[in-house]
């Protein structure tokens, strides 16, 4: 087909090619149109035409990779939606699934959850003896987690929502109470099962390595805990007038309320103390800790230098 010129009328023409090949079923063709008109201009019409045949065309996570992009267009409307989920599906995304099946985002009425819901757990049954093999070889793996360098224990997580909710569950009970798997990783894991609705108890290995028993339907999110929210409030409101800041501190901050999960509020229990610690070590704002006592000061530094610790561990 060529390079595409990039002039206006080419978006048209590009879209109309796309769909007439789309309706021969030449789905090759109509990939090449409508990837051409999508990198013009990415509107939601051309993502689910090109979802549409890169499905048709087998290429499953190419169109759940592409359909992710557009994720809340597509829960607005049935037709999009199923075509999301099946995309997800495609790709063995069950978790994926069951979390959007429980938190029920977009216009969707609850029916139409509920016959989600009923879809992917047929298709985690027919995934249970398709793929035996390779359920089992991804739980072991997952059982031996932390005997892997930490970039791997990510991609291993990552892959962990490729198994079937059951399996899903019964591998994060294990690692959220391994001392070696790291602080990041149990904290996401737990949060999964928070996001999945999971109403019994578990346990999980907390940072000063004592065991907690908590329901993880019942927890709020990560960054939605009610000490990190105040602590975000004080921080926005005197880095108000630097938005590069205060894009570099809510992610720290997202991280280190991932290590404190979800013992953040027994931790910060004086938010203004830590906003002046985290003025002072990312703005080098000194003048703030005038107000507070050195001991109230060096306990949150001694926390951020424990941060920055297992911070550092995730590039070894």
């Amino acid at each position: 087909m060529g390079e595409p010129i990039p002039f206006p009328q080419n978006f048209q023409r590009f879209v109309q090619l796309g769909r007439e090949a789309s309706q021969k079923q030449q789905w090759t063709e109509a990939i090449d149109y409508l990837q051409a008109a999508y990198e013009l201009k990415q509107t939601f019409a051309v993502n689910v035409l090109l979802v549409t045949a890169l499905l048709a065309d087998e290429q499953y996570q190419q169109a759940a990779t592409l359909a992710q992009e557009q994720a809340s267009a597509y829960l607005d409307s049935q037709d999009a939606g199923r075509l999301y989920l099946t995309a997800l599906c495609k790709t063995h995304d069950f978790i994926g699934i069951r979390k959007l099946c429980h938190l029920q985002p977009g216009k969707q009425a609850p029916t139409f959850w509920v016959q989600q819901l009923t879809l992917v757990e047929q298709a985690e049954k027919l995934y249970r003896q398709q793929a035996t093999q390779q359920i089992k070889e991804l739980q072991k793996a997952l059982y031996q987690l932390s005997a892997v360098p930490i970039y791997e224990q990510l991609n291993l997580a990552k892959r962990a929502q490729q198994l079937p909710q059951t399996e899903f569950v019964l591998a994060s009970r294990r690692l959220l109470t391994d001392l070696y798997v790291h602080p990041l990783l149990r904290a996401n894991f737990l949060d999964e099962l928070r996001q999945l609705g999971i109403n019994t108890a578990v346990e999980y290995l907390w940072l000063d390595e004592t065991i907690k028993t908590v329901v993880p339907a019942e927890l709020k999110a990560i960054t939605e805990v009610d000490s990190i929210q105040a602590l975000q409030k004080q921080l926005f409101t005197q880095l108000a007038a630097d938005p590069v800041l205060t894009q570099t501190i809510s992610g720290e901050l997202a991280l280190h309320a991932a290590y404190l999960y979800p013992c953040a509020d027994q931790v910060i229990t004086q938010p203004k103390v830590w906003a002046a610690v985290y003025l002072t070590t990312y703005a080098g704002k000194k003048n703030n800790l005038a107000a507070f006592a050195t001991a109230e000061i060096t306990a949150v530094q001694d926390w951020q230098r424990r941060f920055n610790r297992l911070t550092q561990r995730l590039s070894e």
